[in-house]
């Protein structure tokens, strides 16, 4: 249940007393206990078994709106991560957060804005936003497993992501299809004066029964990594010269017996001085509906091998992943939810793909890093709950 109340209520310092709109409290709190590890890596830097509390993408927000008439509306949103168990990643703002108008021509906005790397969700990972990350479709996909043809030639370590100075357009829905195009630029120059900017174009489709997205994203003088929670472009992801492309299509079929079927495919191509390297992802949701509370689901996906052009670069011989999760949710009622869920990745010799966000177990700070080839794995149960 989302809150409401005039903005008169948050008058102290934050607004004047005069403001009619009103804003909206909304948010989410995932909290899992799993064991976790990632073992085989062919230079032994495994993870060894370890219990730990993990937030699963949870979030707080803050959105209004004000009827400007004729139709049209001034519309905002404040929206940050936070985690109740070790708040690393936190941070004001730092998700998707704008201002903009609305109309009967759709919506026009400018801030911080996802930008690829969600698209995806309604047609593979609608449930897994519930549940725990470690489960999502994003283990394979939006990444080249950690592959770089040389060292001072990263890939991206997820494409897209929540960028910063986004520029975006939302068609409104016309017979369940509806687009938008998003436009993002960095704030200040990358190394070797490079000005790094990406363009997104996306085509969505939603009915009673079958969800469906296409996206594209185009980057310049960047690896296809947009930033999450940086006022500009990462320096180590901006090369003059570099273009990156990504292309994603998935579909999820309602069936009248409970079952859904989601199917996805995705390629990323990156395009340095040097010569390129690109990749092929593939992905499959089976899931039912038990009773009006319970669901089970599994995700099936495949990587393939690294193809590069990059002269002398590293090998892309195996370098391709498999991955698979199982989900069980119960609802407790519309808001609260209890899930279980065992996902694991199995990395070829020469691949690091591994969870994504704060599913993540590598922890460079302390020295935590699993070598190539260990298959990351963790089986947790947890609670989400909305508001």
């Amino acid at each position: 249940m989302k809150k409401t109340w005039p903005v008169i209520w948050l008058s102290a310092g934050l607004f004047p007393t005069w403001v009619q709109a009103d804003v909206q409290l909304y948010g989410k709190i995932n909290l899992a206990f799993e064991t976790i590890a990632a073992k085989g890596a062919k230079d032994g830097r495994d993870i060894e078994s370890m219990q730990r509390v993990t937030s699963n993408l949870s979030y707080i927000g803050f959105r209004g709106s004000e009827d400007l008439g004729n139709g049209l509306s001034a519309i905002w949103q404040v929206e940050q991560d936070i985690n109740p168990d070790e708040c690393r990643q936190c941070g004001f703002a730092n998700r998707n957060s704008y201002v903009g108008l609305k109309g009967q021509w759709g919506r026009l906005l400018a801030g911080r804005h996802d930008i690829y790397w969600t698209s995806h969700i309604p047609g593979m990972d609608r449930r897994i936003i519930s549940t725990g990350i470690a489960g999502s479709i994003l283990s394979l996909f939006g990444t080249f497993g950690g592959y770089a043809p040389r060292a001072d030639r990263p890939t991206a370590p997820l494409t897209g992501g929540r960028a910063p100075n986004v520029l975006r357009y939302e068609t409104p829905s016309w017979y369940g299809v509806s687009s938008t195009l998003s436009f993002s630029t960095a704030e200040k120059q990358g190394v070797s004066q490079s000005d790094p900017w990406a363009v997104q174009g996306e085509l969505d489709y939603k009915d009673a029964k079958l969800a469906a997205n296409v996206v594209w994203l185009e980057s310049r003088d960047s690896n296809g990594f947009l930033g999450s929670g940086y006022t500009h472009y990462p320096p180590s992801m901006t090369v003059e010269g570099t273009r990156s492309r990504a292309v994603k299509a998935v579909a999820m079929y309602h069936f009248g017996s409970g079952t859904v079927l989601g199917v996805g495919f995705e390629r990323l191509e990156t395009r340095f001085p040097e010569g390129k390297v690109s990749r092929n992802a593939y992905g499959v949701h089976l899931g039912q509906t038990l009773s009006p509370a319970a669901y089970m689901g599994v995700h099936l996906g495949q990587a393939d091998d690294v193809e590069s052009h990059v002269s002398g670069g590293a090998t892309t011989q195996d370098t391709g992943a498999r991955f698979i999760s199982l989900i069980g949710s119960y609802s407790l009622s519309k808001r609260t939810l209890l899930f279980a869920e065992y996902a694991r990745i199995l990395n070829d010799s020469n691949a690091a793909y591994t969870f994504v966000s704060t599913a993540n177990l590598n922890d460079s700070t302390v020295g935590r890093v699993a070598g190539k080839g260990a298959d990351p794995r963790t089986l947790m149960v947890g609670i989400n709950h909305t508001f």
